[in-house]
């Protein structure tokens, strides 16, 4: 089938089209999903009940038996008479009563649509939900079915149903993303398939698709699963205004984690991609923005020895050698406060330098009021975070900005910064506790140089 959009240039080399389920577990480690599915395989249904019950044909029950009989004729027979499938999956899916089969039905459906020829004759095929490995297996079967839709051969009425399907789909996807991690194998194939498509991309990233694939990205994951939503994270980065908007979310420093600790070429390759993507498609300022988290979240190094390898791959050399240069040259106009920026912004402060710098405060404490005081927020957001070394880093940092700019005591007070920080004195951290306490001090003084100087003149 033809690749749209020139998006799948590399796509053969990226996406093992065809993975059957046995070949995911091998590259992955089993997990769940798989198993189950393995399972499901196992206990093949049979139409009599149905048939008996009247609530399937004669020519349903006959086309059934003989489909689910011939495991490896089941292409042949769909191509010899497309509409006669669809029709079967249709009436036992919607007349099926037991989980089990339901599982069994479904499981089958989710085989066959992974022959991409065959997907497009199955446009029309329901697809059920019940227990939640139904729901994934739905899921994914409507993923690879939507892909290939042709949206202008449907009517009105039938394009409403769709997009209201498209959205249980995105609801309940994202959904799964962010509560069964056992089904993620399932859940992010689908996603890769369903993403293909522009329209897809929007709908996924408006419905707040990108927190749960980045929140998955923190977790111990194997490296197959690391590519598959890494793969989706790239898909995403081919529509600009996607892309633009990505630098509100903390794809950047997700990517760098993953990039700094992955031995596996698939995974590194899919992530140049995306980060090349985000360089080439974003607005320059955005571009900048994320070059400098690119370089803040340590992926130079990492670009530094691949470049001394040799990689067969083209496309993944041509991307290495497009970010090294970009990033070494954005590195050269890069100055300290937009270094702290690209670290506020990330929400994950650490004890780098310019924290205990009165140099760089003196000469950069006024661009905290900046973009309506868009650091000061983020600090302020910052003390509710679980990470207690950037809950005392914020602390600190806004006792500095306090402690070097006269008007900052009231500014803190009017964005709930010291009620926050007065609320981390009793923090179970010690060094919460202390930096939150220093920096309570410097709110209560007015000024810190006259302070100094009286301290000063004492110790003489």
């Amino acid at each position: 089938m033809a690749k749209s959009d020139g998006v799948f240039k590399t796509l053969d080399t990226v996406l093992d089209v065809g993975d059957t389920q046995i070949e995911r577990a091998a590259s992955s480690g089993v997990n769940k999903f798989t198993m189950e599915a393995q399972e499901v395989r196992l206990r093949p249904i049979t139409l009599q009940d149905l048939y008996r019950g009247n609530l399937i044909s004669d020519e349903i029950f006959a086309y059934g038996e003989k489909f689910l009989a011939d495991v490896d004729g089941r292409k042949r027979i769909i191509g010899k008479d497309p509409k006669a499938c669809v029709n079967f999956f249709s009436a036992v899916i919607e007349n099926i009563k037991s989980d089990a089969s339901l599982q069994f039905i479904l499981t089958t459906l989710s085989d066959v649509t992974e022959d991409y020829e065959v997907v497009c004759w199955l446009v029309s095929v329901p697809t059920a939900r019940n227990d939640i490995y139904s729901k994934v297996q739905a899921s994914l079967i409507f993923a690879r079915l939507s892909a290939y839709l042709k949206e202008d051969g449907l009517s009105e009425a039938d394009m409403i149903e769709y997009k209201e399907d498209m959205l249980k789909y995105l609801s309940s996807t994202i959904s799964y993303l962010g509560s069964q991690p056992e089904y993620l194998d399932g859940i992010t194939i689908g996603l890769m398939t369903f993403l293909r498509t522009d329209a897809h991309r929007e709908a996924f990233f408006n419905n707040n698709g990108v927190k749960p694939i980045v929140t998955n990205l923190d977790r111990r994951l194997t490296f197959q699963l690391q590519y598959q939503l890494i793969f989706c994270v790239w898909m995403l980065t081919f529509n600009e205004t996607i892309v633009n908007k990505l630098k509100d979310e903390p794809v950047v420093l997700a990517l760098c984690d993953v990039l700094r600790a992955t031995s596996r070429e698939k995974v590194k390759r899919v992530i140049l991609a995306a980060f090349r993507n985000m360089l080439e498609k974003s607005s320059k300022s955005v571009a900048d923005q994320f070059a400098g988290q690119m370089i803040y979240f340590k992926s130079l190094p990492v670009l530094t020895v691949m470049m001394k390898q040799t990689w067969p791959d083209a496309d993944l050399q041509s991307d290495l050698e497009f970010l090294s240069d970009r990033l070494n040259n954005s590195l050269q106009d890069l100055s300290s406060y937009d270094e702290y920026l690209t670290e506020v912004r990330s929400l994950r402060l650490e004890w780098s330098p310019v924290h205990s710098s009165d140099k760089f405060w003196r000469e950069n404490v006024m661009k905290l009021n900046d973009n309506d005081h868009e650091v000061l927020k983020l600090l302020v957001e910052i003390l509710r975070s679980q990470n207690p070394v950037s809950v005392a880093v914020a602390a600190h940092d806004l006792g500095e900005y306090v402690r070097f700019y006269p008007r900052g005591k009231t500014t803190v007070e009017q964005l709930g910064g010291k009620e926050q920080v007065m609320a981390l004195v009793n923090n179970g951290n010690p060094e919460v506790r202390m930096q939150a306490l220093l920096a309570i001090q410097k709110m209560m003084v007015q000024n810190w140089e006259y302070l100094g100087k009286q301290l000063e003149t004492g110790k003489a």
